[in-house]
């Protein structure tokens, strides 16, 4: 692949997600304004300031797009140079198989999955680290949220369920 290639899927990938959180963000304040006051403060909040700082971020991008030389945007051995549309679906779908799975295995089953299959889908291959970082991570949150904060992690649809089967009458 061209350099030239290269850096044009490098800047259709950067204004792809730019675009699609802009969505997200006027999507959850769209939805948010039906709900009452407390419910809706922290959508809001949220979706506001990510629809202010879509144009800002794509105003940046524009503007490093301007300057830069297209051998400085991508180096060979960068994840990012060997952008196909495998890695771009994986970018794109992740969040949506990760809701899913948290909704019906919950949150170990999820995090362990995205941790470990997103990182080698999306070009790094250094499984060593991935799997150090992973285990890691869900082992920190799955101590931190029930015994330090107090609040139980969800087991999903299929956790509960084994759950109910698995427990004494």
């Amino acid at each position: 692949m061209s350099t030239d290639s290269k850096v044009t899927n490098y800047w259709r990938e950067e204004f792809a997600l730019i675009a699609l959180l802009l969505i997200v963000f006027v999507g959850v304040i769209v939805f948010s304004i039906q709900l009452p006051f407390d419910a809706r403060l922290f959508p809001l909040v949220i979706g506001i300031a990510g629809t202010l700082l879509s144009p800002v971020i794509l105003v940046d991008q524009l503007r490093r797009r301007a300057v830069t030389a297209s051998t400085e945007v991508l180096r060979d051995d960068d994840p990012a140079a060997s952008a196909t549309w495998p890695r771009l679906a994986t970018a794109l779908l992740s969040a949506p198989v990760f809701g899913l799975l948290f909704w019906l295995f919950g949150f170990y089953v999820a995090s362990l999955a995205a941790m470990f299959v997103m990182p080698p889908l999306m070009g790094y291959s250094n499984w060593r680290k991935t799997l150090i970082v992973g285990l890691a991570t869900v082992g920190f949150l799955a101590v931190f949220f029930p015994y330090l904060v107090g609040v139980n992690l969800p087991h999903g649809v299929v956790g509960d369920w084994l759950l109910e089967r698995l427990r004494p009458q």
